[in-house]
């Protein structure tokens, strides 16, 4: 599928998703039903349900009811609104996209979609389970190279909390960024997983990166760490989650900016449709995706 389609089926889902939740309910009762009756059956029994959603360029993945991202992805196609919008406008076909923290796979799904088979998507995520769904939803996808494990600043055993199926997507090597009164009903496992550094990997595979998708849970900033001489030889363009969740012991997101701006990075954000240059808050920050390119 050509990049300029894929635009037009985001844009139409994301107008969909504007809509009121009465205009959306009647679009498609039966499929707003159904999810109703699995997040009340998956509350009731504690038993998480997983389904096939299909994706806004109409391409079916596996998702876990009542997981969040997955709920986003089954009604709307998508999630990360300005993410999604930064990827579709940078990411081009026979490029190399690094997504780390992958989870089940949506960005790695879109990145494979856009880059084609001329280009490569090299996927990481450490935690079992969730990895098992991301292998299913990317099994036909010859682009696809998965990693099952963690990335950070060097080459390591390291422990991850996981924090179920149904909160999946805080699982970190840090507390979850999540209320004090979800994570009294959360059971945590830890699981000591091997990690590896973007620069390692880059020299051990000789697979360059074009775009770097880093969403860690907190770990930002060792990744970063990790992959210096790859910034410094090759300045891929980065996408890093941001946000202030007072978690102990993880970095500041004006760390992680100034990190980047020193290396010769102009970071961008997305603001109601559009992705115009960021300007460093004196304030905490809210969670937020920022794409950082570089000048030289």
């Amino acid at each position: 599928m050509k990049k300029a389609e894929l635009v037009q089926l985001y844009e139409k889902s994301l107008c969909l998703s504007k809509h009121t939740r009465i205009q959306r309910l009647e679009r498609n009762v039966p499929k707003h039903l159904y999810v109703k009756i699995l997040k009340y059956l998956a509350s009731w029994f504690d038993i998480p349900f997983e389904i096939k959603a299909k994706t806004f360029w109409n391409e079916k993945m596996y998702v876990v009811i009542p997981e969040v991202v997955s709920l986003d992805i089954y009604q709307h196609g998508f999630y990360e609104e300005g993410l999604t919008r930064m990827i579709l406008e940078y990411l081009t076909a026979g490029m190399v996209f690094f997504d780390i923290g992958a989870h089940f796979g949506y960005f790695t799904l879109l990145g494979s979609a856009i880059v084609s088979n001329s280009g490569q998507v090299h996927s990481f995520e450490p935690i079992p389970h969730t990895f098992d769904i991301l292998k299913k939803n990317v099994a036909s996808r010859c682009n696809v190279f998965l990693n099952n494990c963690a990335v950070y600043n060097k080459k390591e055993a390291v422990l991850i909390n996981d924090y179920g199926i149904k909160y999946s997507a805080f699982n970190s090597l840090y507390n979850a960024r999540l209320s004090q009164n979800i994570m009294s009903r959360v059971k945590t496992k830890k699981y000591k997983v091997r990690s590896i550094s973007i620069d390692t990997y880059v020299e051990s595979t000789g697979v360059v990166p074009d775009f770097v998708k880093i969403d860690a849970e907190s770990s930002e900033y060792e990744i970063l760490l990790g992959m210096q001489k790859t910034i410094k030889m090759y300045h891929p363009m980065i996408s890093v989650e941001v946000g202030d969740m007072a978690v102990d012991g993880a970095s500041t997101s004006s760390a992680l900016i100034n990190f980047l701006i020193n290396k010769g990075y102009q970071p961008y954000e997305y603001d109601r449709g559009r992705i115009l240059t960021h300007t460093l808050k004196r304030t905490q920050y809210r969670y937020d995706n920022l794409l950082f390119m570089s000048s030289q």
